[in-house]
């Protein structure tokens, strides 16, 4: 049974290069949200408690998180330019708290988790990306196959 006309060379560079784009988001997407996640699950078990008190924000298209410094309870670690991960949807216009307390940091110093951050989301989205992302890919392949295949058959 043929599958239609067999693709042409430059039908099947294109195929080639959305596969290896569904593979880059799938690796690059899928993967750096569920290390945001896992990374968060890690510093709320782990990291060293304190104050971040906010000097700035940084806003995406949807909502905001604060920067600031971190400092430990104990007054052991001091970190700057920290971005603080949460539930609490922060607006462009918000006032800008004097410190947010019981906040954790990651090991790798540079993001700070309060107790109401949701980790399990990221790596849910991350998987789901993941998933979505290699069924593309595959489903891009075997049509990739079964043109190759088509223009072989009599």
């Amino acid at each position: 049974m043929s599958t239609g006309r067999p693709l042409r060379t430059r039908e099947r560079v294109i195929v080639g290069l959305g596969i290896a784009f569904a593979l880059l988001v799938t690796l690059g997407g899928g993967l750096g949200l569920a290390a945001e996640g896992f990374e968060g699950r890690t510093a709320l078990r782990e990291g060293p408690v304190g104050t971040l008190a906010p000097t700035d924000r940084q806003c995406g298209k949807e909502s905001c998180d604060w920067i600031g410094t971190f400092t430990s309870t104990d007054g052991t670690v001091t970190a700057r330019d920290i971005e603080l991960r949460d539930e609490i949807k922060v607006r462009r216009d918000d006032p800008m708290p004097g410190a947010i307390d019981g906040v954790r940091l990651a090991e790798d110093a540079g993001t700070a988790y309060t107790s109401d951050y949701g980790w399990r989301a990221p790596v849910a989205k991350g998987a789901a990306l993941g998933v979505v992302g290699l069924a593309v890919a595959t489903g891009l392949g075997l049509m990739l196959r079964r043109r190759r295949g088509a223009g072989e058959s009599p």
